[in-house]
């Protein structure tokens, strides 16, 4: 019992041991905040990076793709029918865009993706990241809306004609009425496209509203490779109907969306049959199935249909090297921030060899009324054990009320520091995301105690070791 009444007199007395304490909190909730908020964005980041690609992704060697599209999505369906929930054959290629702003025009390399946007919103989450200029979701569908198209110079000229003329019309009036219908696809071409969110958009920041350079209705020009074999420049014209974003800046500032068939037919990769080419099916699978396992499988069976042209890999294996990155970023970081737990660990070693020295005489008197050597060990050992598990339990409190109020905190800090903590200019999240898992914060709670246990066996065996004797004649 004297050794529990010990422990909790040292550290109600013991002030010194309350900087031990600090550094141990202080190291905790740092390393809980740290690891949440990391946690947070790469979990945003997977999701979206998932969002965009299907689960496996059936590539070709050729940017000009293969016309027997049909025919190797049935070789998918019977080798893996009943894991395949949708597929959605996809024609990418680089390209530029151009687009005027007043009197002057704005380039981009862009990527240019043809897809059907029903079948790719089926393999992903292609849908829930098309947006309005208003900020509202929007359909995955590329029609130029007529009410879009009427906004038009030559829209608003149409609508006042027909105003004029009212029913009877003679012939000038329904020429100049055709007329103006053709400046209105002239204007706004019949085929809408999808445009990655920073391409259409310049961002304030500072939480002013985006402002769109290429608002819906907007005409852009597309170049982009030709098939032949001497590679020429081809271009279309296509209307804003909507932006894609995701969040990462990556593809929302590259990416732009055009109709499957109209893409086929510009770059000439239409055969005498009438089949498009594809350079891409993206692959949505059933939940629960091992995709790493169906992409070798259908790897196999595609390389007998046509070997060495296919290249088949899952999402995670697209975005490779850029979550591996992310990992090794937060393993690094922990590394160090555990480095500020183990500084802690040296001051109660220090703090408990001058206890140590200090209680010399009370030691030998504890010895002397039959106090046993691990009687003596374990009230150093329970005290080292107490002080990590306050300073971890304060800290793990602490920082858990950290994330919890983050957001609140950054406004506070931005608004006396005079400057956004958060730069959403970087990601277009309106909140820092987090993510607390359990388990790590259970490890760092644990790490933090065995550091504060191991700190306290050099002095606590030391105490141990001393002869009631010499100990009683140390003054």
């Amino acid at each position: 019992m004297y050794k529990y009444l010990l422990c909790w007199r040292y550290l109600r007395t013991r002030y010194i041991a309350l900087a031990s304490i600090i550094s141990v909190t202080l190291g905790v909730a740092t390393m809980i905040v740290v690891n949440s908020v990391m946690a947070g964005f790469a979990d945003k980041m997977r999701d979206r990076l998932h969002g965009v690609l299907a689960d496996v992704i059936v590539e070709s060697n050729s940017l000009e793709g293969f016309t027997n599209s049909d025919e190797v999505m049935a070789r998918i369906i019977d080798l893996a029918k009943d894991d395949i929930a949708a597929m959605a054959p996809t024609m990418e290629t680089p390209g530029i865009l151009k687009f005027r702003i007043g009197s002057e025009s704005q380039t981009h390399p862009v990527q240019i993706i043809g897809v059907n946007p029903e079948q790719r919103a089926k393999t992903g989450d292609f849908a829930e990241f098309l947006f309005d200029d208003k900020g509202n979701q929007i359909p995955p569908s590329f029609e130029v809306p007529e009410a879009l198209r009427a906004q038009s110079p030559a829209g608003m000229r149409l609508k006042e004609v027909e105003a004029e003329t009212g029913a009877e019309k003679s012939d000038f009036d329904r020429a100049t009425e055709e007329y103006l219908r053709q400046q209105m696809i002239e204007q706004m071409p019949k085929h809408g496209a999808i445009i990655g969110y920073a391409i259409g958009t310049y961002h304030r920041g500072k939480g002013l509203p985006d402002f769109y350079l290429a608002p819906p209705g907007t005409k852009i020009g597309l170049f982009f490779p030709k098939h032949g074999k001497t590679p020429e420049a081809g271009n279309d014209v296509f209307t804003v109907v909507g932006y894609f974003k995701s969040g990462m800046s990556e593809y929302d500032s590259t990416h732009v969306y055009v109709p499957l068939e109209q893409l086929q037919q510009t770059r000439l990769l239409v055969d005498p049959e009438g089949r498009g080419a594809v350079n891409q099916i993206q692959i949505k699978v059933q939940p629960g199935v091992d995709i790493d396992k169906l992409a070798d499988k259908i790897g196999l069976a595609l390389e007998s249909l046509r070997p060495m042209y296919f290249r088949v890999s899952t999402w995670e294996q697209k975005q490779g090297p850029l979550l591996a990155a992310v990992a090794i970023e937060q393993s690094i970081l922990n590394i160090l921030l555990f480095m500020i737990i183990a500084v802690a660990g040296f001051g109660i070693l220090a703090i408990f060899s001058m206890i140590v020295v200090e209680k010399t005489r009370d030691i030998g008197i504890l010895k002397a009324l039959g106090a046993s050597t691990s009687g003596i060990r374990n009230i150093f050992l329970g005290y080292g054990l107490l002080l990590g598990a306050v300073g971890s339990g304060v800290g793990m409190v602490g920082g858990l009320l950290f994330v919890r109020y983050i957001n609140e905190i950054e406004k506070l800090l931005s608004y006396v520091l005079k400057h956004k903590v958060f730069d959403d200019s970087v990601y277009y999240f309106d909140r820092i995301p987090t993510l607390v898992e359990p388990r790590t914060v259970v490890a760092i709670v644990l790490g933090a105690l065995f550091i504060a246990v191991v700190a306290s066996i050099w002095p606590a065996q030391r105490a141990a070791k001393m002869h009631p004797v010499k100990a009683l004649r140390f003054e």
